[in-house]
């Protein structure tokens, strides 16, 4: 039985690495153990392996909203992007796939999924390891969750793994699914004591996330608050150490929660390829305007030297994203630009959060506060106060533009506050907002169980 037992600890570990959608489908029955019959010390292999996939997903699809927010042109090698707002792109790199993207969410969520029904299962959840796990496959159900939402809006919910057709819920239905998900992790994560695993901070982070997606401002701002109040995290204050957050194994206080990227997925993510090779071709270069204009200074508010700039874009090459670095285009040093952290909560991104949260009368001192690290001179909180809302808010995105570029915010960004117009080659197509929900998967289920989003081909509205 021993041997049985390590035969399939070691499949189900090397499947958590690869991805493989039928992972446990694959293992013959001769072989099965009940899922009860696992160790503490075989779920935390699978729990480790699960970090690897996780990894590996958040990476394949990093750069589709920098695309549709119009954040990129296309890169020596790339191709022009000639309408990005589309789900169907005229150029050769496939990042926006929506197919792919549907299936490598379900095929991670079985994954999590087997976590999840572990801890529910165990008859020793009070346990520290057991907290652990079961707080971690939540916020990974949450996080792939968020993105399921914020992108196609309505989709099945599944809370155990299943081979059956699970009906598509109504958006609302799967955002409170995502909340739900966040208060059990946030319960069970222990504090944090490194930034390579999900923790406590991490948790609220993303629930403030979720929450100012969905335009809850007293829930994200308590949220951000929760991460904000933990010294151990810090802004940076240079150019040089606002790039140290994208070094090799980095220590950034201005982290809170990234994968290592040291080799524990099956290949190397390496950033390079996409934006800053070291050969003379890849995919996505920086827009024209935002090369030129996105770290301007802001005579009418005083916001003046942006540090973020010479770690961001290359004086020598504009077709050059530095802030993740090559080994030779790069502001700070680092061992190994193939082992780039993939950076999932900043703590800038809870300073912005709160202040947007709390309105230009309340947020002001926040924000205020943040731009004292990014900029060499910042207005003060009573010129902030005396814009008007819609300009706070453009103020608020501007900000979050500079401060996430080619991390994947820009297009939730526009899409959460409505600021449509901000898209220019949106043309009016705001059905562009929410993705199709794939045809191989309708022609699957069948129209009834997975309906269409309005203003494709075969939406119920178009018959």
């Amino acid at each position: 039985m021993k041997n049985i037992k390590l035969a399939i600890i070691t499949i189900l570990i090397t499947v958590f690495s690869t991805g493989c959608s039928s992972w446990l489908d694959d293992i013959a029955p001769r072989n099965a153990i009940p899922q009860s019959a696992l160790t503490d010390s075989d779920l935390e292999k699978l729990l480790n392996g699960l970090y690897a996939t996780m990894e590996s997903y958040v990476f394949t699809y990093w750069w589709a909203d920098d695309l549709q927010g119009e954040n990129f042109k296309g890169g020596p090698g790339g191709g022009a992007i000639t309408d990005p707002c589309d789900m169907a792109p005229s150029f050769t790199n496939q990042t926006i796939n929506i197919f792919s993207f549907w299936r490598s969410s379900f095929t991670t969520l079985n994954q999590v999924n087997f976590l999840v029904e572990s801890y529910e299962a165990a008859s020793n959840k009070e346990s520290a390891f057991m907290k652990k796990m079961g707080g971690t496959a939540y916020y990974f159900r949450a996080f792939i969750y968020y993105r399921l939402a914020s992108h196609y809006g309505n989709v099945p919910i599944l809370r155990k793994r299943s081979n059956d057709i699970v009906p598509i819920s109504p958006e609302a239905d799967v955002w409170s699914f995502i909340e739900e998900n966040l208060k059990s992790s946030i319960q069970l994560l222990p504090k944090n004591d490194s930034h390579w695993y999900a923790s406590y901070e991490a948790a609220n982070a993303l629930a403030a996330r979720v929450a100012l997606f969905q335009n809850k401002m007293p829930d994200a701002a308590n949220y951000a608050n929760e991460v904000l109040k933990n010294s151990v995290f810090s802004l940076t204050g240079s150019s040089l150490d606002f790039s140290k957050n994208w070094s090799a194994e980095s220590t950034s206080s201005e982290i809170v929660f990234a994968f290592v990227n040291n080799s524990r997925a099956s290949s190397p993510l390496t950033f390079t390829t996409y934006v800053n090779d070291t050969d003379a071709s890849w995919n996505y270069a920086p827009s024209d305007w935002c090369y030129n204009h996105l770290f301007s200074d802001d005579s009418s508010l005083s916001r003046k030297g942006d540090i973020r700039k010479n770690a961001t874009f290359s004086a020598q090459d504009k077709n050059r994203v530095i802030k993740y670095p090559n080994g030779t285009y790069q502001l700070a040093p680092t061992s190994d630009y193939k082992s780039t952290p993939v950076i999932i909560t900043r703590l800038s991104e809870m300073y912005l959060i709160k202040a947007e949260a709390l309105g230009k009368t309340n947020g002001a001192a926040t924000l205020v506060e943040f731009m004292k690290k990014r900029y060499t001179t910042v207005p003060t909180e009573m010129i902030i106060q005396s814009l008007s809302d819609k300009d706070y808010q453009t103020l608020i995105l501007d900000e979050r533009r500079r401060e996430f570029f080619a991390e994947g915010m820009r297009w939730q960004d526009i899409k959460r506050t409505n600021r449509l117009e901000l898209l220019e080659t949106l043309n009016g197509r705001t059905h562009l907002m929410y993705y199709p929900i794939p045809q191989a998967e309708i022609d699957m289920a069948g129209t009834d169980a997975y309906p269409q989003n309005p203003g494709y081909a075969g939406a119920k509205e178009n018959e």
